[in-house]
């Protein structure tokens, strides 16, 4: 299969994955392990480059792609032999289509990736002009912004965008159960703080390279901007767990898929509680009794 073909393969199993996420019906469960399957083979035609080019991290991750999404595959066709609905596969099924389709998108409409990079490099440069220096934005493309003065020579390309925490925290908090308009308020939260969280990061870099020099840059961006954002994201995901205490369930739930062999697994038995469940009162124990 050539490279087009591949891609069209990584469409197909993301929209089985859609139609087997909103499908009501049992038959849902086969559009979803086609998906997987899809995926799997998918990502394991990306493992070869990766690993060409001395990639080691990329290449073992698509090659344990394809195993860890047969697997998945395989729970969705028992879920169809036991026509049972396991929360937390609905759950990673939808994480991963809405994920898909955002890279998907992102990818092939070169204004897209456009448009996030300028945005974030105006508003970092912005940031970091507050604080005295003249830093600019010296063009703007689908790859990158190169951004100009104090000799920092640094480019905003769209990892520095911070739109993976976004796909993810969207994609995580749109699979989940729960309240709908407490997942909307969570993520409503998490934009704001991701995005400036992210803007400050960007900002300490220029500063930090400007004043040290460009060698200063592996520090400045790998230690202290990712310990920075590793720590609001660490925050952020404690209290999407609090408030949306049916997220940590389903993905405590996947880790408990290999002991799901009958129908009816219990994955909340071993779960650790973030919340207080009603006890039942002494009245209502009498009555029963």
């Amino acid at each position: 299969m050539a490279s087009a073909e591949f891609e069209l393969l990584n469409l197909i199993s993301l929209l089985l994955l859609g139609i087997g996420f909103f499908w009501k019906d049992r038959r849902c469960h086969i559009a979803r392990a086609l998906g997987w399957a899809g995926l799997g083979i998918y990502w394991l035609t990306k493992a070869t480059p990766y690993l060409a080019h001395s990639d080691w991290i990329n290449g073992l991750g698509s090659s344990m792609a394809f195993p860890i999404f047969l697997f998945l595959a395989y729970h969705e066709w028992k879920s169809y032999e036991w026509d049972e609905e396991y929360h937390p596969l609905r759950f990673v099924t939808g994480a991963m289509f809405i994920a898909g389709i955002s890279y998907l998108l992102i990818g092939n409409v070169p204004i897209i990736p456009k448009i996030i990079i300028g945005t974030v490099a105006e508003h970092s440069v912005w940031l970091a002009n507050l604080f005295g220096y003249e830093f600019w934005v010296e063009g703007v493309t689908s790859t990158g912004a190169p951004l100009g003065g104090h000799g920092i020579n640094i480019t905003i390309v769209l990892e520095c965008t911070a739109i993976q925490a976004f796909l993810v925290a969207g994609s995580f908090l749109f699979g989940s159960r729960g309240d709908p308009k407490k997942r909307a308020v969570i993520f409503a939260l998490f934009i704001p703080v991701i995005y400036i969280t992210n803007l400050i990061r960007n900002a300490l870099v220029m500063i930090l390279v400007a004043d040290n020099g460009i060698e200063y840059f592996e520090f400045a961006h790998n230690s202290i901007g990712k310990t920075m954002s590793l720590v609001v994201l660490i925050v952020l995901i404690l209290i999407a767990f609090w408030k949306v205490p049916e997220l940590y369930e389903d993905i405590n739930g996947m880790f408990d898929l290999p002991w799901r062999r009958k129908p009816g697994h219990d994955y909340l038995k071993f779960v650790g509680r973030l919340y207080d469940k009603k006890e039942p009162e002494k009245n209502d124990e009498v009555e029963k009794e």
